[in-house]
């Protein structure tokens, strides 16, 4: 008898060892909208354009938002196991192709407000994610500042090793303030071209050219919609908390070669690609009434600041350093070189860009982190919140 069951486990062992696995290709075996994927209880991130589940494996799909579910199983959560190469639901006795069930709506993401502090105590985390059953899973961060509204940083991971597979969705949501003292509704108003011109009439009186239809301050991103793998992900960059006031000119000129230039770096290592993404200074403009410089502010209130600097810190094992890119936030500054603040290492490192001295467009340029640290923020250590596992350069 014993002998009996001896072999009946070894053919048990052998049949699971032989079964072929689930696959999953991207973005081929994707629903559209798709759901939000978990894989041994943790959010997907796929390291190839096929992702093997082994055979008794178990994959999560997660429909958040009003009224939104797995269209085919009628539920917002569910869960199937890899068998004999397909995906199966225990409930229904049925298998099914992952891209057979697609969501009602696109996944609607959270913004948890944490009480864990960041920044060296300067601010507190916000992770934007999703909740799946009792656990919340982050798919970036953001260290946020509540008392000056602003953010400190997001953090972010570019995935490098399935840049070339994601979902090239050209859908947007609509911004949220969550977290933030305005509501959605109040904080939409300060971003429209009405609003602006109303704005700066009050700043520079009725004669202002600074805004019109063309010219304007964009819902500058700072971790970037176009930086994640699925359409939920890059959905979920879509919080005012994750953005601040930037010269729509900038926006898509000097800023939008910064943000390819790091996809295309993760790209190029095949691998995660750690990014820090923040502004700093406040924007200021010349009034010709006066003759002086106008702080910029998009509320009467001055909780809004239009940053003078938006920046980007790039990490990577395989980086000789840790590069940050600074770009100018003011297309209206007639200037060169000598704004830079650090010792510009573009062209050292393969970096540079004819176009990132045209001023018109953003000025940009590349520092060391200690360099850009040191004199930027006038400290000697920056004071990001590490993910394990990662160390600075130098």
């Amino acid at each position: 008898m014993f002998k009996l069951w001896l072999k009946l486990e070894l053919l048990l062992a052998l049949g699971s060892v032989l079964a072929d696995p689930c696959t999953i290709t991207i973005p081929n075996d994707l629903p559209n909208p798709g759901p939000v994927i978990l894989i041994q209880e943790r959010l997907f991130r796929p390291t190839n354009e096929v992702t093997e589940v082994q055979e008794n494996d178990e994959i999560t799909l997660h429909c958040p938002g009003r009224r939104n579910k797995v269209v085919a199983l009628g539920q917002e959560t569910a869960t199937l196991k890899c068998q004999n190469g397909q995906f199966y639901n225990e409930e229904t006795e049925t298998e099914y192709a992952l891209a057979d069930l697609k969501c009602k709506s696109i996944p609607t993401a959270e913004l948890l407000v944490t009480e864990n502090a960041c920044a060296e105590g300067a601010g507190v985390f916000y992770e934007v994610g999703f909740q799946v059953n009792d656990d919340f899973h982050s798919v970036f961060s953001i260290c946020y500042d509540s008392e000056n509204e602003h953010a400190l940083y997001s953090r972010s991971l570019v995935n490098g090793a399935a840049q070339s597979f994601k979902i090239n969705d050209s859908t947007r949501h609509a911004f949220r303030a969550n977290g933030l003292r305005l509501t959605t509704s109040a904080t939409n108003t300060l971003y429209t071209n009405r609003h602006q011109i109303s704005r700066f009439k009050t700043l520079f009186g009725t004669g202002q050219t600074y805004i019109n239809k063309t010219s304007f301050m964009a819902r500058g991103h700072l971790a970037p919609d176009a930086d994640f793998i699925f359409s939920y992900e890059q959905l979920s960059t879509y919080f005012y908390a994750n953005c601040a006031p930037e010269w729509q000119v900038v926006n898509a000129g000097n800023w939008l070669r910064v943000e390819n230039t790091a996809r295309k770096v993760a790209s190029s290592f095949g691998s995660d690609l750690l990014t820090y993404t923040s502004t700093f200074d406040l924007l200021e403009l010349p009034n010709p009434a006066n003759n002086q410089l106008s702080e910029i502010y998009l509320d009467k209130a001055e909780l809004f600041p239009a940053p003078k600097w938006y920046y980007k810190v790039l990490m990577h094992p395989n980086l000789p350093i840790d590069i940050v890119f600074v770009t100018l936030n003011n297309p209206f500054a007639n200037v060169s070189s000598e704004v830079e603040f650090c010792s510009n290492v573009c062209e050292e490192y393969g970096f540079n860009s004819s176009s990132f001295e045209d001023a018109s467009h953003g000025y940009t340029f590349c520092c060391e982190l200690n360099d850009f640290w040191t004199n930027a923020m006038n400290e000697g250590t920056p004071y990001y919140d590490l993910p394990e596992g990662w160390s600075y350069k130098n």
